[in-house]
């Protein structure tokens, strides 16, 4: 289950940042994550469950996990089509592209702070 390792890396870089601009407690963190990216957000919040309670200083922070789409841009009409059943082809122009605009990120979006 690499979601452990996902989630161990997620807070070493925010506890890093946050340590570098002395910022407050967290209120919830806000990742995106891509289909493609070959993570599980349900496995995703299970390996967090067991992070905070191990680490009782982010047993109140909540974790909120968006799922993006799969996205191309033809390279011959520039059209941006939103990929189902993995058929990469422009739904503007019916050619095939391999330009992956979306669906392949993990990243923290954004972090809430309490007031």
């Amino acid at each position: 289950m690499h979601e452990t390792s996902i989630v161990n890396s997620i807070m070493r870089t925010l506890e890093i940042e946050f340590e570098k601009e002395k910022l407050d407690k967290m209120k919830s963190i806000h990742l995106k994550v891509g289909i493609l990216s070959n993570i599980e957000p349900r496995l995703l919040h299970n390996a967090y469950s067991a992070y905070h309670m191990m680490n009782p200083q982010y047993s109140g922070v909540q974790l909120n996990i968006e799922s993006t789409a799969l996205k191309i841009q033809c390279e011959v009409c520039n059209h941006v089509t939103r990929i189902k059943n993995y058929r990469f082809i422009c739904e503007n122009c019916g050619r095939p592209s391999k330009n992956i605009i979306q669906g392949e990120e993990l990243l923290i979006h954004k972090v809430e702070f309490e007031d």
